[in-house]
């Protein structure tokens, strides 16, 4: 009698940890069903699809943002279903790559004579622009395409400032550099018409070709300069004469003064300096 009692409640026991079992087995197997899953290639969610809710929504969500150019394997704007992988593969576009080459002279003009060795330059610089659209997944970098390729070529001029040993100091760009055109004389080292003979400048320099006359309210003296015709200036001196856009440019001697007599010039602005 006890035998057969405790048979029987060895079987009931095995037939509620069977019980047990299948209902845990169906469990999972329903619970497989409300899930789905979104690989962004550096992570996969799992995520619980709604059957009147659309990814879009189940995105933000789960906060996985997209960005306007990214690659997604189901319509956003539709629900996902259980078990479902959706991927999404991230896309950079309009990556710029700008190349420089070195800029190409085309003339050249050297200038010794005033205050220090300059040269005058005329080339055409060159910019290429490549825009590029880069595919990653899973991190990797599969796919790379120029999808749009622009070469912009420039011709200005430019002057090139050397040391005393040839060494280039400084490049100024004269298409960027301000430019003012003026009216041009001269005079030079002993001029009798000159503030104390011509011979020291108003900074208390010594009077020389290179060295310019200004008026300070239109070019600030201690002022870097290019003068067309003339080449490198440095504005050192002011004059009782030199007001407004007029510039007394300092020559060598008598006879080239003569021929700076009102002359028309542009003049560019290059930077301060307290140094020629």
């Amino acid at each position: 009698m006890k035998i057969r009692l405790f048979v029987n409640i060895l079987k009931l026991s095995f037939i509620a940890l069977g019980i047990l079992v299948l209902s845990n087995i169906f469990s999972e197997i329903a619970l497989m069903f409300t899930r789905a899953y979104i690989n962004t290639g550096e992570k996969t969610y799992t995520v619980k699809p709604y059957k009147n809710i659309s990814l879009k929504t189940v995105l933000v969500k789960n906060g996985i943002s997209l960005n306007e150019d990214d690659i997604v394997s189901h319509d956003i704007s539709k629900p996902i279903k259980p078990l479902q992988t959706i991927k999404i593969i991230h896309v950079t576009k309009a990556k710029k790559i700008i190349k420089n080459p070195p800029f190409k002279v085309t003339w050249s003009r050297k200038y010794n004579s005033n205050l220090r060795k300059v040269e005058l330059q005329k080339g055409i610089e060159q910019n290429i622009i490549k825009t590029v659209n880069k595919i990653s997944y899973n991190g990797i970098s599969y796919d790379t395409n120029v999808v749009n390729e622009q070469t912009m070529v420039r011709e200005y001029y430019r002057l090139v400032l050397f040391k005393a040993n040839n060494v280039i100091e400084k490049i100024y760009d004269l298409s960027k550099a301000k430019k003012i055109k003026m009216v041009a004389t001269a005079y030079y080292p002993g001029d009798p018409l000159a503030w104390k003979g011509g011979t020291i400048t108003f900074l208390g320099q010594k009077m020389q070709s290179g060295i310019v006359a200004v008026d300070p309210k239109v070019i600030p003296l201690k002022t870097r300069l290019f003068i067309s015709g003339y080449g490198y200036g440095y504005a050192g001196d002011t004059g009782a004469l030199i007001r407004g856009k007029r510039i007394d440019l300092g020559v060598n001697n008598a006879k080239e003064e003569k021929s700076w007599i009102f002359r028309d010039v542009n003049v560019y602005i290059l930077e301060k300096s307290d140094k020629y």
